[in-house]
């Protein structure tokens, strides 16, 4: 597991032309900011405190234990996607400006899959009949909407504080719309994980709406999801 990586010097020469680099101040103890290749030691240690990381429905292809080969390839991944880019749609969750990593928050277009787009004042919908047109004729006036999702993942250490809920509550109000332009926010997770639900939940703004199971290789099952989405106007 190789990839070509920027060494710290070229970071610094490339990210002041990268949009959306933050640091992001979420709250006086919370901050967003890059993925830096100096975080690697950290991101190896916080995912093999335990595998609840693992079973989370947006590290889906992470697996526990999780080696230092692949705490490596992570980081480096992140700097070399928001460089080849031009944008940062990942941040490291940090209780100071510079300090350590304690999570990871996403932002970046949705793939509607099976769902079809998104319309201006219409509900989500699974699983359209293919090659049907659905549409009553009032949709193309309204307009397909600019649809963004986030995903996230939190140390063990730092879970059931309130963190990630004012992590995703700041995204939905100060950044889907005024940094990245969407109409519309999606948030998924297993039906099953109940923290996560609960995250979406608290932050007050999110409703919930249709979700569509998946197949997971690494559980080797099929998966419900709980969808909710936003709409930023």
């Amino acid at each position: 597991m190789t990839m070509p990586t920027c060494t710290e010097q070229q970071q610094e020469q490339h990210e002041p032309t990268i949009r959306c680099m933050g640091p992001y101040q979420v709250t006086p103890s919370l901050w967003l900011s890059p993925v830096l290749l100096s975080d690697t030691a950290e991101v190896y240690r916080i995912l093999n405190i335990d595998n609840s990381i693992h079973n989370g429905l947006h590290s889906a292809k992470m697996r526990f234990p999780f080696s230092e080969e692949a705490a490596q390839y992570f980081t480096a991944r992140h700097l070399n996607k928001r460089t080849e880019s031009g944008i940062c749609r990942e941040w490291a969750i940090r209780t100071e400006v510079d300090g350590p990593m304690i999570g990871l928050f996403a932002l970046g277009p949705f793939d509607h899959g099976d769902m079809g787009p998104c319309y201006r004042g219409k509900e989500p919908v699974a699983k359209p009949e293919p090659m049907q047109d659905t549409r009553d004729g009032n949709e193309e006036e309204e307009g397909i909407l600019s649809c963004g999702s986030f995903g996230y993942w939190l140390s063990p250490e730092h879970t059931g504080k309130g963190a990630m809920t004012e992590v995703v509550r700041f995204a939905l109000t100060r950044m889907a719309k005024q940094e990245f332009g969407y109409d519309r926010i999606h948030g998924e997770a297993w039906t099953d994980n109940m923290g996560s639900r609960r995250v979406m939940e608290k932050t007050g703004l999110m409703r919930p709406a249709v979700g569509v199971p998946v197949f997971v290789p690494k559980f080797d099952a099929v998966k419900d999801i709980a969808h909710y989405i936003y709409d930023s106007e």
